[in-house]
């Protein structure tokens, strides 16, 4: 499956971007604050996977769905947003796509409005590489020359 890969220091995205995140290493999905507003902010989110189209469909549920992950925690109350952790879903992904397993993969919405469903096709995947610092955060933006001088002034 080919893909673009570029840095995640690029990969910005509007604040009403809906976007996932699937990491491999962690095991997890990171779900974007603006897929909750699409779909109205839900109580809970369910994961639809169909591994014939290589699509994944979230979908607005309840709290109490015991096959849904609710929309509560430390995380989401701090930045909207929610880490999802499905082992077997993210092994099933690359099994099928075959991604290299040291990169995230990011892809934006569509959103079906009769249905209320955010569709994300592993297709429009872009990649980028998950770069850490000596001290195992995040590096910081490097300043580009442009940048300097405008501080400057």
């Amino acid at each position: 499956m080919e893909h673009k890969n570029i840095f995640d220091s690029e990969l910005t995205y509007g604040n009403d971007c809906p976007y996932i995140d699937i990491q491999w290493k962690k095991g997890r999905i990171f779900v974007s604050n603006a897929v909750f507003r699409l779909l109205g902010k839900p109580s809970g989110v369910r994961l639809l996977w169909n591994a014939f189209k290589s699509t994944l469909i979230i979908v607005p549920t309840n709290i109490d769905d015991p096959d849904g992950f609710p929309v509560i925690g430390q995380t989401y109350a701090r930045s909207g947003s929610l880490f999802i952790g499905s082992v077997t879903l993210i092994h099933e992904i690359w099994e099928i796509t075959n991604w290299d397993k040291s990169l995230k993969f990011r892809i934006v919405a569509k959103y079906n409005e009769m249905s209320n469903v955010a569709i994300f096709e592993m297709k429009d995947a872009v990649a980028s590489e998950i770069q850490r610092n000596i001290h195992g955060g995040r590096p910081r933006k490097i300043k580009r020359k442009g940048d300097e001088e405008n501080a400057d002034s």
